[in-house]
């Protein structure tokens, strides 16, 4: 084999466009059929603590659960909110890898249980207000969060 060929590890993705892929891997399996949203919580060593997509309370019968708008509002859980509700370990210091801009009450939520990272691919949500985006801003610089629009 000459030098030319050699193997590199310089072709892989970096760990953001894996843990974003994985995420988005994840949001398949929402069943809200017009939104799909995933989210991976990594810890500091880049293991996978946690994933979420969108969907209803688990364990709801499907026939019981509406998938239109604006009656699904009443009956799902954000992907981020069942990253955190499925974690069993403790999350300071944590990346969350999301398919979309978080909601405020999700961001609110990452950053009380200790998330100090937050990758989101460039979907921006309407239901995000400029005050709102604003806010979570403020928040992230005080408590020194890194967050990161991925545009990959």
């Amino acid at each position: 084999m000459s030098q030319d060929s050699k193997p590199s590890f310089d072709a892989r993705p970096s760990w953001d466009e894996y843990f974003l892929a994985l995420a988005e891997q994840v949001s398949r399996r929402s069943p809200d059929p017009s939104t799909k949203h995933g989210c991976v919580l990594v810890d500091r060593d880049k293991r996978v603590i946690s994933t979420g997509y969108n969907g209803p309370v688990a364990g709801l019968p499907n026939h019981l659960v509406p998938l239109t708008r604006p009656e699904k509002y009443n009956w799902f859980i954000h992907a981020e909110d069942n990253a955190v509700a499925f974690a069993r370990c403790d999350l300071r210091g944590a990346t969350a890898y999301i398919t979309g801009q978080p909601c405020a009450a999700c961001y609110r939520r990452l950053l009380q249980v200790g998330v100090r990272r937050i990758v989101y691919a460039g979907r921006s949500s309407a239901c995000i207000t400029p005050e709102e985006t604003a806010a979570c801003r403020t928040m992230s610089e005080a408590l020194k969060v890194e967050v990161v629009e991925w545009k990959g």
